[in-house]
C-alpha cells in the first residue's frame, strides 16, 4: 500500500477550507490510508452530500424542510407521512426502483413531503434534482428557441442523469402538444431506465389525465406508490377548494 501513500503525498489539494479548518483525521485529502486499507473520510462524505444537496436545486423556502418537520396534525396528513416513510423503508428492497406519486389539494404538504423524500435519498448517496413543472415547461420552451441561460442549460442536462427526479405540480399551466411530448419523453425515460421518479400534483386523476395524456399518467401510476394527501389546505384551513369540472380525486 506504499504506492497509495505516494499518491496521497503527491495529490494536490483542491481549493476549500483553509489549513486551520482542514480535517484533522485526513489532513484535508478526504481519504484515510493505512498499510492495509483505504477508506473515505467522514469529511469527504459530508462534502459530497452537501454538493448533492446544492445540485438538487431545492427552493429556498424548503431548504430546512424535512419529513420530521412535516405538520402531521390531522389523520390524512399522519397517514400520508406514514406512507411516505414506508416508501423510503422499501426503497432499497425492490428489484424495480420505486417511485412516489403525491396528489391532493393545494396546501396539503405535497412539496414538503417530496423534498423530505429527496433529502432522505440524498443522504443515502443518491443524486437528485427538484423541478417545478412551470419552470420545466419554461426551460423546455427556451431550449427549443435556443434562449437558455447557462445555469438553466446545466439544470436541464441533469434531468435524465439524476438518480432521483422530483417533478412538482405535474399538470400545472397550459401544456402544448410539444410540451406534452417532452414530458412524456422525460417520464418514459425514467420508466424505461428504472430510475426513481417523485411526482406531485394538485389535480385529481381525471383532470391530470386530460392535462398530461393517459400514457404519461399510466406510467406515473405504474412506477409510483400513490399517496393522497387530502383536501384541507393547512395554509388556509378555513377555505375548501371549489371542485373543478371534470376533476376527481378517486384513484
Amino acid at each position: 500500500m506504499n504506492f497509495l501513500r505516494d499518491i496521497q503525498s503527491l495529490q494536490k489539494k483542491k481549493p476549500g477550507p483553509t489549513d486551520d479548518e482542514e480535517c484533522p483525521v485526513c489532513d484535508g485529502y478526504g481519504y484515510i490510508i493505512t498499510e492495509t486499507t483505504v477508506k473515505i473520510c467522514d469529511c469527504l462524505k459530508q462534502r459530497q452530500q452537501e454538493r448533492r444537496l446544492r445540485n438538487a436545486c431545492i427552493p429556498l423556502r424548503y431548504k430546512n424542510k424535512t419529513l420530521d418537520s412535516f405538520k402531521a396534525d390531522i389523520d390524512t396528513r399522519r397517514l400520508a407521512v406514514r406512507q411516505v416513510r414506508r416508501f423510503l423503508q422499501e426503497f432499497d428492497q425492490s428489484n424495480e426502483c420505486p417511485g412516489l406519486f403525491l396528489y391532493g389539494a393545494p396546501g396539503t404538504g405535497k412539496t414538503h413531503l417530496s423534498i423530505g423524500v429527496l433529502k432522505e435519498l440524498i443522504q443515502k448517496g443518491q443524486s437528485g434534482l427538484f423541478y417545478n413543472m412551470v419552470t420545466l415547461v419554461d426551460d423546455l420552451r427556451k431550449q427549443s428557441s435556443g434562449s437558455l441561460a447557462q445555469d438553466e442549460e446545466e439544470r436541464l442536462a441533469r434531468l435524465n442523469q439524476a438518480d432521483v427526479l422530483v417533478l412538482d405540480d405535474l399538470g400545472a399551466g397550459r401544456l402544448t402538444d410539444f410540451v406534452q411530448e417532452r414530458i412524456y419523453a422525460v417520464i418514459d425515460q425514467r420508466y424505461s431506465q428504472n430510475r426513481c421518479l417523485v411526482v406531485t400534483s394538485n389535480l385529481g386523476l381525471r383532470k391530470l389525465e386530460e392535462q398530461v395524456t393517459y400514457p404519461v399518467l399510466s406510467r406515473v401510476r405504474g412506477m409510483c406508490f400513490t399517496v393522497h394527501t387530502g383536501d384541507l389546505d393547512y395554509r388556509n384551513p378555513d377555505l375548501t377548494p371549489l371542485p373543478r369540472k371534470g376533476d376527481s380525486s378517486n384513484p
